[in-house]
């Protein structure tokens, strides 16, 4: 099952960015959790040490160009950064990182919050309740997230 989530920030800015897909630690949680149905397709997505450098990043990700090499059919949790689920004891909410440099730039942008507006549609339809519901790895703890709004799974 793929979901479309249709993509507001420009590929360049992403490319350019070096942010997304590296982590200061091996295990961490802001790596991709992956639907059951995802698992069966792409296996667990190892998080290795980025050649020349002392952090981590996915295995999937092309360090010297910045590309996702499974971009095609890259998990839901990553089709919908810089979008997440924010699990806050037993409650979830569809949350924002704002570490996202397009986040902290674009946040003010009519398009950016009419973008934001269709996405807290879609994580209160029954199709995402129900993808929370199956996968319930997906909400994680987040540090330093925007809570948007909860979602009733």
């Amino acid at each position: 099952m793929k979901i479309s989530i249709p993509q507001l920030i420009p590929q360049e800015f992403c490319l350019s960015c070096r942010g997304c897909c590296r982590f200061s630690r091996q295990e961490s949680v802001w790596q991709p959790h992956l639907l059951q149905e995802e698992v069966q397709e792409l296996g667990k997505i190892p998080i290795i040490l980025e050649p020349g450098r002392d952090n981590f990043v996915c295995a999937n990700l092309s360090s010297p160009d910045n590309k996702c090499l499974i971009y095609a059919k890259r998990p839901f949790e990553c089709r919908l950064y810089p979008f997440l689920f924010d699990r806050r004891r037993s409650r979830v909410f569809l949350a924002l990182d704002l570490n996202c440099a397009f986040v902290r730039e674009n946040s003010k942008d009519p398009k950016w919050e009419e973008f934001t507006r269709g996405l807290i549609e879609f994580a209160r339809s029954r199709e995402c309740l129900d993808i929370l519901k199956n996968n319930p790895g997906l909400a994680q703890e987040y540090p330093g997230v925007l809570d948007l709004v909860e979602l009733k799974v």
